[in-house]
């Protein structure tokens, strides 16, 4: 008997440290995924007004309890039909970094062959250090994964092969193409002319222009990384998981480029102090 009550008081805990683990988990993703934007102002004050009902509650605050009761119960409601895009982009975020979904269900690669890879890499290089030096602003997306249709404005399809005088005559002030993105996957020139989503951060300098706030949002939202020229000041940055490098100069740009298009998972920590 006494075994047995044993083993079920350690099943019952057991079952409540599970629990508690798998809320804690949860409520860290959702605040991670709210961080610097609007939504969590809103958060912080349901976690307030949480406390408040709490004391109320304890004190035996009847009117002020009701009250808050009544708002806590409108509240969430109401949360979710305001902030149904923030929320698929927590779902989007989830399912990316479910690592059993990807075993199960993996997405194609578009990986160039060993043969090419060095010489896009030069011609990438070399056609962004041009554009930089010409003060001609540039956006361009590489691939890890296909970005999906829903997250940007498609541009003009070009299917062409990466090249150092491709790139920079997308870009020339004169292209009709050059206010847009590239979209480069594998070896190849995709799309030109495409629009990102901007990111609707708050946590960022409030001078980013909109090329760098474009590579934010789709970098939130699609596996890929962005390099972007900036027309006013000729400076690169690079991109990557919502973070932003700035102002690289070309040594780190090149470092920075190569950990990334060549998949080193080192790129985070060889990355200099990100500045937003």
């Amino acid at each position: 008997m006494v075994c047995q009550s044993l083993l079920s008081v350690t099943q019952t805990y057991g079952r409540q440290a599970v629990e508690i683990v798998l809320a804690s988990v949860i409520f860290y993703y959702i605040l991670l995924s709210v961080r610097g934007t609007k939504t969590a102002v809103l958060v912080q004050g349901l976690i307030v007004l949480g406390v408040f009902y709490a004391v109320a509650t304890y004190f035996r605050l009847i009117v002020i309890s009701m009250i808050l009761n009544r708002l806590l119960f409108i509240v969430p409601i109401a949360l979710i039909i305001i902030f149904v895009p923030e929320i698929r982009r927590f779902l989007e975020r989830a399912g990316r970094t479910n690592r059993l979904w990807a075993i199960f269900f993996p997405l194609p690669s578009f990986s160039p062959d060993n043969s090419t890879e060095s010489a896009n890499f030069d011609a990438i290089v070399n056609a962004v250090e041009g554009l930089a030096h010409h003060y001609h602003g540039a956006l361009i997306a590489v691939e890890h994964q296909p970005i999906e249709n829903d997250l940007m404005v498609i541009g003009t399809w070009l299917d062409a092969s990466i090249s150092e005088t491709a790139l920079r005559s997308i870009f020339e002030p004169h292209n009709p193409l050059h206010d847009g993105a590239v979209v480069l996957r594998g070896d190849r020139i995709l799309y030109a002319g495409c629009f990102f989503p901007l990111t609707i951060r708050e946590d960022i300098d409030r001078d980013l222009g909109t090329r760098h706030r474009a590579a934010l949002g789709i970098t939130e939202k699609a596996d890929c990384f962005v390099i972007i020229v900036s027309e006013e000041r000729g400076k690169m940055s690079i991109a990557h998981g919502g973070r932003l490098a700035r102002d690289l100069t070309p040594r780190q740009f090149r470092e920075q480029l190569r950990a990334l298009y060549f998949a080193n998972p080192n790129f985070s920590t060889m990355l200099p102090a990100a500045r937003m």
